[in-house]
């Protein structure tokens, strides 16, 4: 029998496997998990030599895998530029880029991240505006949803865009009568001037992912799945893994583009696959975004909105979506798909079936992400066909801002169908539940509140609630964390359960999530995070 060189004791171990729920103490070798048990079982494999944590009788978990993240970008952007989340005014976002502008003055261009695109119009954030709190600098400010975007006149120009300039594939400028740009930027037209920004260093990107790795692990994260990555992002992931300051691991999915040949992707995303397939850094996926988001009018619908009787476009034709899916699924890549409305979720579905039947059915997990907005006819279809739902369960609150013009553009009975994470696990569809960082908070604990409650977690538990006939138990929230998440990330046979075997990958908490109100998981307090049996975070107040 080998001496175990970790033995965590006296602990509340809620393992996520279904052999062995529960143990109050666990042994670690190498890396991984030699052994779960009882307390006596695990103190017969230890020796003189053996490090200890007495557990203080605390939740154990696996650690916590966030299935869809930006991880790369979000680091960045919150790390270098001016962050907007909080601005809850005109006055305030002004305030927030002009003391970044004045703390800032050597940058060549002004960024910030974070705006909402529901608080804020394209009225009220013009050019001009932003034109008077940055100094003659070009400036660029992404909304929370990266979906929305706000440039000023200096921005403007260094692109190129006025008065009969063409616009970006998927994407658009919004112009006054006489095609001047108005200031607010949709969709692709973002990226299209964040083309034109500086872009930042190896050294702005390491810095950042080095910071946040440990940020993550504060809360519990020990995996993400970065949902958009280029090559130079996979480099990153790697020389940070090298230097080791990637405390995390990281599954990643490229974008394809429905302008661009598909061979030439293909031939990209086998190469990158090939190039990063590490335990700790490798490419598994690729992304597809079908429509938008509600908020700018770029979500696909199944019919017309109730308000305007419009809607949006496919950002793939269908035939597109079938020969592009069934490509990638011959090549035995996993799916990931950006769809918020009903419409373009009945589109990915299609589109999945129609590689099944090309290909053959296979292991492939594919995955549709966000799921604002679901035809209940469509959600058995996810079971029949082994497709996983990715929710963002922190948006299932209510939202003062978002929730008026989402209602209106939707109607009673089709509101009713928003994030229906709950109706999905009632009819057996595996689901992940994680953040979209940094689009909202990655914190896990207040994404699984909202989860169980459907209400603000800043506020009590008689606050409204969203749609909560769509709740889900505390056990299903943390499986979707866990399990489930290894799963959807390929990495189920190495981690999301305290299994003999499998990596030392496991966090304890300061208070036990299965028995408190659930207004309160949303303070949990990490303790104690380790990654391969190696201690990654310790809370100061921790002393086991």
């Amino acid at each position: 029998m080998q001496t175990a060189e970790l033995i965590i004791t006296h602990a509340d171990i809620r393992t996520q496997d279904p052999h062995l729920p529960r143990a109050e103490a666990i042994a670690v070798r190498d890396g991984r998990i030699l052994a779960v048990g009882d307390n006596a079982t695990i103190e017969r494999l230890a020796d003189a030599a053996t490090r200890r944590i007495h557990a203080q009788g605390k939740l154990m978990l696996p650690g916590l895998q966030d299935t869809h993240v930006h991880f790369q970008l979000s680091s960045a952007d919150l790390y270098h530029n001016a962050a907007l989340y909080d601005a809850t005014s005109v006055e305030d976002l002004l305030a927030i880029i002009r003391d970044f502008a004045q703390a800032n003055p050597d940058k060549p261009w002004i960024r910030g991240v974070g705006f909402s695109s529901a608080r804020f119009t394209p009225e009220q954030l013009t050019k001009e505006r932003l034109d008077s709190v940055t100094d003659g600098r070009p400036a660029l400010m992404f909304a929370s949803d990266y979906h929305n975007g706000w440039a000023n006149s200096a921005a403007f120009a260094a692109a190129g865009v006025r008065p009969g300039s063409p616009e970006p594939d998927n994407g658009s400028y919004l112009r006054l009568t006489d095609g001047t740009p108005k200031g607010w930027l949709v969709e692709d037209a973002i990226w299209a001037m964040g083309r034109i920004a500086p872009g930042y260093s190896e050294a702005d990107y390491l810095q950042a992912m080095a910071h946040y790795s440990k940020v993550f692990n504060s809360r519990g994260i020990t995996g993400v799945l970065d949902a958009m990555v280029s090559r130079n992002y996979m480099k990153n992931y790697q020389a940070c893994l090298e230097r080791g300051d990637l405390t995390l691991r990281v599954r990643a999915t490229a974008k394809v583009f429905a302008h661009k040949p598909l061979d030439e992707q293909l031939r990209e995303l086998i190469d990158l696959r090939n190039t990063y397939q590490g335990e700790r850094v490798s490419l598994h996926s690729a992304k597809f975004f079908l429509d938008g988001v509600l908020e700018n009018g770029t979500a696909v619908l199944l019919e017309p909105r109730c308000d305007t009787g419009g809607n949006a476009e496919l950002m793939f034709t269908q035939a597109q979506i079938n020969e592009c899916f069934a490509a990638f699924d011959r090549e035995r890549f996993q799916l990931h798909v950006h769809s918020i409305g009903d419409g373009a979720t009945r589109a990915a579905i299609d589109g999945i079936e129609h590689a099944r039947r090309q290909n053959g059915p296979w292991d492939a997990r594919h995955q549709i992400a966000h799921l604002q907005v679901v035809d209940p006819a469509d959600i058995p279809r996810f079971r029949e066909l082994g497709i996983l739902a990715n929710y963002q369960t922190l948006w299932a609150q209510p939202n003062p801002d978002a929730d008026p013009l989402v209602d209106a553009m939707l109607g009673e009975a089709r509101a009713q169908w928003t994030y229906p994470i709950g109706e999905f696990i009632r009819q057996g569809v595996t689901c992940m539940v994680s953040s979209d960082w940094g689009v909202t908070t990655f914190d896990p604990f207040q994404i699984i509140q909202c989860a169980v409650t459907r209400q603000n977690p800043a506020h009590g538990p008689d606050s409204p609630a969203h749609t909560p006939q769509h709740r889900i138990s505390i056990d299903e929230a943390i499986r979707g964390y866990t399990l489930n998440a290894a799963h959807a990330a390929w990495r189920d046979d190495s981690t999301g359960s305290l299994s003999v075997g499998k990596y030392a990958d496991l966090i304890l908490l300061d208070r036990d999530l299965y028995s408190i109100a659930p207004h309160e998981i949303g303070a949990t307090e990490v303790l104690l995070t380790l990654l391969e049996g190696q201690e990654v975070h310790r809370h100061a107040g921790f002393v086991g």
